[in-house]
């Protein structure tokens, strides 16, 4: 018997959708008849009533490791930015590598003066002399929405940082143009609304289109390295602490992997899967 309904991450319910599914795995390369032959799979299994939506992304991605570990990755890459954690440090970094490669210079955890305080900022991006702050916000579950709260409190910092640049003269004085709040998950209603109405920018994982972070990591081929398949958690975590965040910095890498305990055939299956995800 098909699915009818299952409950998001938030815990809500839905209509199942089988064509959000198909697109999905699309997405992430899968060819149309694999596309098709997991989700009958899907179909067919036993999954009570009403799972959530992480119990079939589980089910694809175990499924797809043992077919095809490359397509895999990219398929659960949104829950590979979860794994970025448990801080937010590696987030950053990764947020500050996706600018760089649109162009950006960009210096992470900086801190600038405001007319009043002072403020340590997670990204400062230049651009055709144009200077851009972005707040990253990092969040461990999935359903997590950041909140007014988050944008107002952005909103200030920015206000306090831009009144003294604006007051500054001659070789000291810079423009500052717009403050973003980057996440891994998502915004509530109320959060978007005032973000839009003060000109603040907002980025997620499937917003706004064209410069939402799936797009970006698209574009960039700069996939992070809890991506790959091949991985434990823990070396995840110790690797990202260390700095490795990109799969294209895999090879340059190496010896990270060996400390986070990837050595031998191990470690040169890791950094194959990492190439191939990223197309090198």
């Amino acid at each position: 018997m098909s699915l009818q309904t299952v409950h998001k991450s938030s815990g809500k319910k839905q209509k199942y959708s089988e064509l959000k599914l198909k697109r999905s795995l699309y997405r992430a390369g899968v060819p149309k008849d694999l596309a098709q032959e997991l989700i009958a799979k899907i179909n067919t299994r036993n999954l009570g009533k009403g799972p959530s939506t992480q119990d079939i992304h589980k089910h694809i991605y175990s499924d797809l490791r043992k077919k095809r570990p490359v397509l895999a990755a990219k398929y659960n890459l949104k829950r590979a930015l979860s794994d970025l954690g448990p801080s937010g440090y590696p987030f950053e970094q990764f947020v500050g590598r996706l600018l760089t490669a649109k162009g950006y210079k960009a210096t992470t955890n900086k801190i600038i003066k405001g007319r009043c305080v002072s403020h340590e900022v997670d990204v400062l991006g230049v651009k055709d002399k144009k200077h851009f702050i972005f707040e990253c916000k990092f969040h461990n579950r999935s359903g997590y929405k950041s909140d007014v709260q988050t944008v107002l409190y952005m909103k200030a910092r920015f206000d306090d940082i831009k009144e003294r640049w604006e007051a500054m003269e001659g070789k000291e004085a810079k423009h500052l143009h717009k403050v973003w709040i980057v996440t891994n998950t998502s915004f509530t209603s109320e959060a978007r609304r005032y973000a839009q109405c003060s000109g603040m920018g907002l980025m997620s994982w499937r917003s706004p289109a064209g410069h939402s972070l799936a797009e970006l990591i698209e574009e960039t081929g700069l996939h992070p390295i809890t991506a790959l398949t091949s991985l434990t958690k823990k070396q995840k975590q110790y690797i990202v602490s260390h700095d490795l965040v990109l799969c294209r910095e895999a090879e340059k890498k190496r010896k990270v992997l060996t400390r986070a305990g990837v050595r031998g055939a191990k470690l040169e299956r890791v950094i194959k899967e990492a190439k191939g995800i990223c197309g090198i």
